[in-house]
């Protein structure tokens, strides 16, 4: 294996200690020749346990610190729902080709460190008193007036410190982007108590026009030439799996989504970390014959050329110009791991599907996930990102931050 292939090898190294108690560390190499600000690091369970030589106790926290004795800011994750943490979350700065060794140590509750909240996920009803929407099932509709009326932003929301996304929760299932002006939390109020996300506030705006496009990222499966978008099914529904400071995921499953003459089953997991400009996409279907590819994109509404890039192991596609809402300029990309990227592929740009896309096929798996990431650089989040350079740059440090998928 390349190291290039890899953003991170793991190794175990003793150190000293004054006490009775076990500390191992954890040591994490950067190799790549260019610093790394904000990484999430995420570790398992099972290999923290082994650092520390013991069975852990879930009633504690998990202190991660770095060489220097600084805390860096963490969060245990339950992902199965069992009661239990799986993984833990932290995040560290890394120099160009640097090495650097992190400490777990097992804690009190009290001792764990208050950290700022730079992740969200909001699915709410559109009336007071704003309620969780996160039991009802996904609408069998296909126009905003049904879905606006009983969903805040028309389904779930999730955002971080620089950009936030949202779903329409309808048969549609197309993925819309809000730019944001703040690092703020903010989406807990869009849409509500007369704001009006489509128009410029202080903290930002819905920015993008997606029509029966991919949107940003919204996903399809391919059998044949024939593109099938999903959307419409059986049975659809979402959940929450974990919201924090670090990172925030959620579900959104489908049971009997229609593909020709063919029904699939499948979970499409969607997860936000501080500071990124994108969102991470993990997609498993059930039910495969073997000749089926995934189908994600970036909407062509402006016709504005593709380029393709290379980059720390991602296949990247991206589109840059005066193609946000109000015609400003945005930058937005995709991200393929490149032993899963296939092809590049441009839906019609009339019919009744998936129409006015910049279209990537992603190879589907019986037994392990398809993955992509979304990147979105709105000018008024960052006037750099007027300059196309800047935001091929960008997609370049992203691809470096999702190397280790």
């Amino acid at each position: 294996m390349k190291i290039k292939s890899l953003f991170f090898m793991m190794g175990v190294a003793l150190l000293a200690s004054c006490t009775s108690s076990k500390v191992e560390s954890l040591q994490l190499t950067n190799p790549f020749g260019e610093a790394v600000e904000g990484k999430v690091v995420v570790v398992k369970r099972s290999e923290v346990e082994k650092l520390l030589g013991e069975t852990l106790n879930d009633q504690k926290g998990i202190l991660v610190t770095n060489a220097k004795g600084t805390i860096l800011a963490s969060q245990c994750d339950d992902l199965d729902g069992d009661g239990k943490w799986d993984e833990i979350a932290f995040v560290s700065d890394f120099d160009a080709d640097a090495t650097q060794n992190f400490v777990f140590s097992e804690v009190d509750s009290s001792e764990m460190p208050e950290l700022p909240i730079r992740t969200s996920i909001r699915f709410a009803r559109q009336n007071e008193p704003y309620e969780s929407a996160a039991s009802d099932l996904r609408l069998k509709s296909v126009d905003s007036p049904t879905i606006s009326a009983i969903f805040q932003m028309e389904g779930p929301a999730w955002e971080n410190d620089v950009v936030g996304f949202r779903n329409y929760y309808d048969a549609r299932n197309g993925i819309d982007i809000f730019g944001k002006r703040t690092p703020e939390m903010v989406l807990d109020k869009a849409g509500i108590e007369g704001q009006n996300y489509h128009e410029l506030d202080d903290w930002g705006m819905d920015i993008l026009k997606v029509g029966n496009s991919l949107g940003a990222g919204a996903i399809a499966i391919g059998i044949d030439g024939e593109i099938y978008r999903v959307g419409s099914s059986e049975e659809a529904g979402y959940r929450l799996v974990v919201q924090g400071p670090v990172r925030s995921i959620f579900e959104l499953w489908f049971k009997g989504v229609p593909a020709g003459d063919r029904t699939y089953d499948l979970v499409h997991r969607i997860s936000i970390y501080a500071g990124d400009h994108f969102y991470r996409a993990s997609v498993k279907v059930d039910g495969l014959h073997g000749d089926e590819v995934l189908f994600t994109g970036i909407v062509d509404m402006h016709e504005l050329p593709v380029f393709e890039l290379e980059y720390a192991g991602s296949k990247i596609l991206g589109t840059h110009g005066n193609q946000g809402y109000i015609d400003e300029v945005l930058g937005l990309g995709l991200l393929i791991p490149e032993n899963q990227f296939i092809r590049y592929e441009a839906a019609p740009k009339s019919g009744d599907g998936v129409t006015i896309t910049h279209m990537a096929a992603i190879q589907l798996y019986n037994e392990a996930t398809s993955d992509y990431a979304f990147f979105s650089g709105w000018v008024f989040q960052d006037e750099q990102f007027a300059d196309q350079e800047y935001f091929k740059s960008m997609l370049k440090k992203a691809a470096v931050k999702l190397s280790n998928f």
